[in-house]
Parts: C-alpha cells; sequence; structure tokens
C-alpha cells in the first residue's frame, strides 16, 4: 500500500490541477443588458426593408466602461424598450478581425500590432479611438453623431429623441439636452411655471374668437412624442414665451390622434378611426405629411396661416411668434425675416 500512496498523491494532483485548467479556459457568460442586439450586416439589410435609425455601440474586449455600460445603461428596461423599439441596434468590436463591410464599402484589420483596431472603427469614430464611443445615425445616414465615453441613462436618454425625432433639424444637441435636462430632470432652480392658458379644443378657440377676434396657436402633439413633451414642459414654461403667447393667441393644445369632433369652414371633421391615425381635420389642413410636434396659426378669422414643425427653443419660439402675432408674414417671406434680423444682431 505504501508504494502506491505516490501514485494516488500524483493522481489526486493531477485531476485538481486539470480541474482548474478547465475551469481557466471557460469564460463567464458576458453580460449583454437587454438590448437585442445586432451584427452590422443584418442591421443594413433591415434599414432597407424598414428604415429606422442605427445605433452602434463601438466597443473592445479589455473595455471596463463597456462592460459596465452593458450592466447599467443597457440593462435599463425602459431605455432598452425603446431602442428596441426604434433603433438598429448594432455592437461593434472594434478590433475584429473580420472583413467588415458597411455601405457598399469594405474594410479590413491590418493587424499592425497589439489592439489593432479594424479599418472600420477608425473610419467610424473619425479617427478617435475612444472606447465605448456610440455613434447614431438616423433613416438615410445623413445624419451622424458621436457620443464617446461612458453614458448613463440620463446622458444618452437626450440624444436617443433627438436622433429618432429628426430634431437635429432644428436645433443643436447641446441646446435640446439642456431643455430636455430641465423638462425630465429639473434641479431644484428650476420653477414649473405651466403658465400657457392652454384651451381644451379648436372649437372652444372659434367660439371665443367669435367674440374677441385673435389670431389662434393650435399645438399638435401626442402622448408619445418625445420633441413635443419637452416643448411643453420648457420651451412653454418659458415666461416670454408664454406671455406672449396668452396675450396674442387663443393657445390649443391637440392630441394628433384624438376623437374630437371638430367644426371648421362649415364643415365637421371627426376621427373614427380605431388604429390611433391622425385626425382628419390635420390632414385636411395638412395632406398626408404629419410632423409632431407642429404648430398651426390661424388668423383673425380662423383662415389657416402656415405651420412650424418639429422641437423648437424658447428661443427659437420667440422668433416664430412675433413673425405671426406682428402681421409680419403678409408682407416678408420668413428667409427674408430671419437675413434681416441676423444683420441687425451682427
Amino acid at each position: 500500500m505504501k508504494k502506491n500512496i505516490p501514485t494516488l498523491i500524483y493522481l489526486t494532483l493531477a485531476f485538481f490541477l486539470s480541474a482548474n485548467l478547465l475551469h481557466a479556459q471557460q469564460k463567464e457568460p458576458e453580460d449583454l443588458g437587454l438590448v437585442k442586439w445586432l451584427d452590422l450586416k443584418t442591421a443594413q439589410e433591415l434599414s432597407k426593408k424598414q428604415p429606422k435609425p442605427i445605433l452602434i455601440d463601438v466597443y473592445t474586449d479589455w473595455c471596463g466602461w463597456c462592460k459596465h455600460m452593458m450592466k447599467t445603461t443597457y440593462s435599463n428596461p425602459g431605455l432598452a424598450n425603446y431602442i428596441n423599439a426604434f433603433f438598429y441596434p448594432v455592437r461593434f468590436n472594434a478590433e475584429t478581425p473580420d472583413t467588415v463591410e458597411f455601405q457598399d464599402k469594405r474594410y479590413i484589420n491590418k493587424k499592425l500590432g497589439n489592439r489593432s483596431p479594424n479599418d472600420f472603427a477608425v473610419i467610424l469614430l473619425e479617427e478617435k479611438l475612444s472606447y465605448p464611443t456610440t455613434v447614431f445615425y438616423n433613416n438615410d445616414y445623413k445624419f451622424k453623431m458621436l457620443a464617446p465615453g461612458y453614458l448613463a441613462v440620463k446622458d444618452i436618454e437626450p440624444i436617443l429623441v433627438y436622433t429618432v425625432e429628426y430634431i437635429f433639424n432644428t436645433t443643436s444637441v447641446q441646446d435640446f439636452q439642456k431643455y430636455y435636462y430641465k423638462a425630465f430632470y429639473p434641479d431644484s432652480t428650476f420653477v414649473n411655471k405651466d403658465t400657457v392658458q392652454w384651451l381644451n379644443s379648436f372649437n372652444e378657440a372659434a367660439k371665443k374668437n367669435a367674440v374677441n377676434k385673435r389670431k389662434t396657436m393650435l399645438f399638435v402633439n401626442t402622448d408619445w412624442c418625445n420633441g413635443g413633451k419637452t416643448m411643453l414642459k420648457s420651451t412653454f414654461n418659458n415666461s416670454e414665451v408664454t406671455d406672449f403667447v396668452n396675450t396674442k393667441f387663443y393657445p390649443v393644445y391637440m392630441n394628433g390622434q384624438s376623437l374630437d369632433t371638430i367644426n371648421y369652414d362649415g364643415k365637421v371633421y371627426a376621427n373614427t378611426a380605431q388604429n390611433k391615425s391622425f385626425h382628419p381635420f390635420l390632414h385636411q389642413i395638412l395632406g398626408d405629411h404629419i410632423v409632431l410636434p407642429s404648430i398651426l396659426f390661424f388668423d383673425e378669422d380662423m383662415k389657416y396661416i402656415s405651420l412650424t414643425s418639429q422641437y423648437l427653443t424658447p428661443e427659437n419660439m420667440n422668433v416664430i411668434l412675433h413673425y405671426f402675432a406682428d402681421d409680419i408674414y403678409k408682407t416678408k417671406t420668413w428667409d427674408v425675416y430671419l437675413k434681416e434680423k441676423q444683420e441687425k444682431k451682427n
């Protein structure tokens, strides 16, 4: 028996060493959060069939903040649901050795030393190789934005809305972030005045106008339009804007999918649709191209003048309000008006 002891010890040690080596070779499952990630090729194919913005999470295997963002930001249920609904989300390893195709171009990894980036990462990040970096493209790839570094839920929220709702057409991302935070993350210095005296319906504005002539401003939004919600809580919370609106207009808030019946210009418009379609009154005035949020302006005789669409800061809203309230639209085009204001400013 004594002769067998060294053999038993050897076999026992060999067993535990083997078990430890096998355990060391097993990787822990990667935490991918709640976002339904796609590869780059699939996202592009899906976008051709049904256009949606693309979000690209650029990461590396060794990036700790990349992993942390998965465990926190991309594990937030509300945020993940929003991304899954309105984006094609892509995870892209910046150091992948694979050949990558994007918009009919091919990119490779030249493997120039350790941590060699794929050429697509270099192009995508515009040679600023910082990880993680989140890249946002709109439907047609004409808008692109880079957001380097770790993004908490609060950081990424306004950028998602900014991309999905085409707010980049009217506002800088810095300005939108500022007012988005005021609307949804107000600090102790922010006072929610909410002083716009909104009328409940367009019909109510018509009744008031029959007694006292005044222009009407119809603000059209929906429960799901976050740009419009931001305007309600920040732009229309601005004292200069609210004072002017209440003095010069009959302000009406309208849910674009309202089931209310509207009487206008001798006709009756009723929304009988069961699929949350836009109100026929809006289609009558705007046709099939309805953008939210929209502000429609009517003169003192309730005749439609014009509209402005998409998110507006308080500063831009003030300029537009004066253009219509002061009857400048009757003598000058919008472009001429803006040009003259800019010249005076300079």
